[in-house]
């Protein structure tokens, strides 16, 4: 006797963790910024086995850090993401974190992270940025890992700006 197929309902499906990061550029050589960035661009992200963790103890009430995922940072890592990410807490080539200008959860299951970088404002000019990732500390090399890109990489003049957004949906991969 053969066994019927199961069927499965959505709510039967396994938890989708998916996020996006939009990298803008903006140059500023012309003496202001334009409306529309120079370069634009998304790449997917990955929620590393930390971050995961996270969001479990978050949602049993288990979480002993209290602090929220509010701070972005920039790096110059070239290693490809890796669920394993953030065992060492911190961007491979870590170089520059801060708060977050907005951080929200408000609409759908989307968490929205946005800053914006600006080349001698944030002493990172002249530096190939190729990673960056969301965290729950202020100082680098500190915190849990939320999320994690990496990217072919740009170069910030005296007077660009470098704005990322990142957006995870949690529960489905529709953003």
């Amino acid at each position: 006797m053969t066994k019927p197929p199961e069927t499965f309902t959505v709510q039967d499906l396994p938890l989708v963790l998916f996020g996006q990061a939009k990298i803008e550029l903006f140059r500023g050589h012309r003496g202001y910024y334009p409306e529309l960035p120079d370069e634009v661009f998304t790449v997917k992200n990955l929620v590393p086995n930390v971050g995961r963790t996270y969001i479990a103890k978050r949602m049993a009430g288990g979480d002993a850090v209290a602090s929220v995922m509010a701070y972005m940072a920039l790096g110059s890592g070239t290693t490809a993401p890796a669920l394993t990410d953030g065992s060492t807490p911190g961007l491979y080539g870590e170089i520059k974190r801060k708060a977050t200008a907005v951080y929200s959860a408000i609409t759908n299951n989307v968490v929205t992270m946005v800053a914006t970088f600006g080349g001698a404002a944030e002493t990172i000019q002249s530096i190939a940025i190729t990673e960056a990732g969301g965290f729950n500390h202020a100082s680098s090399g500190q915190g849990t890992a939320a999320f994690r890109v990496t990217w072919a990489g740009n170069t910030l003049a005296d007077s660009d700006l470098l704005k990322i957004t990142h957006e995870s949906n949690i529960g489905s991969s529709t953003i």
